[in-house]
């Protein structure tokens, strides 16, 4: 049988641009607390803005213990999970049993477990989900809003979306359709 040059190459080039595509993955970082300490600060301050602005105005001591807990436990939770980004690439590593943890209701589990810790008064903490119940949509994150205030005027306070580079965004704002997970399910 004769093979042509594209039926021979084709297996070839398959086979190579695969392995090209798992080791740039595997050798992709994510963000680590040795990232920089400038832009860290920089990050803490942008969060502490975000959260004192929220209506009411809470206290600004807590604002900026939350915006500190959340970005710097962000990134040692990234550490934590070896996370190798994307985010989605990271849940496949998962998947197959390569990594334990990573998914996003782990990340939404210990920073919410962390920010618990902090004793909050001048806000309130809710597990955010969106698309609840569908295997390949649904994301957790956590939701702080002032103390007494709805979920929708809170932030949507999302380590895994970066893989350990917190982002934040109003409820409200974001590309993902919120609801608040009711607290005995959390």
């Amino acid at each position: 049988m004769h093979r042509t040059l594209t039926s021979s190459i084709f297996p070839e080039l398959t086979l190579l641009l695969a392995l090209s595509i798992l080791f740039s993955g595997c050798a992709a970082s994510h963000r680590s607390l040795s990232t920089g300490e400038t832009e860290i600060s920089s990050k803490i301050a942008a969060l502490q803005d975000s959260l004192t602005g929220l209506k009411p105005h809470p206290d600004p001591d807590e604002a900026r213990r939350v915006a500190e807990t959340a970005v710097t436990h962000s990134l040692r939770l990234a550490d934590a999970y070896r996370v190798v980004p994307p985010a989605r690439w990271h849940n496949v590593l998962i998947q197959v049993g390569i990594r334990e943890r990573g998914l996003c209701f782990h990340w939404t589990e210990d920073l919410m477990q962390r920010l618990q810790a902090l004793g909050l008064s001048s806000f309130d903490l809710h597990w955010g989900v969106a698309h609840r119940g569908s295997d390949l949509r649904e994301h957790n994150s956590v939701v702080i809003t002032a103390a007494g205030q709805p979920f929708e005027a809170g932030l949507v306070l999302d380590p895994w979306r970066n893989s350990g580079d917190l982002f934040w965004t109003r409820v409200d704002r974001d590309a993902y359709p919120w609801a608040p997970l009711p607290r005995d399910e959390w």
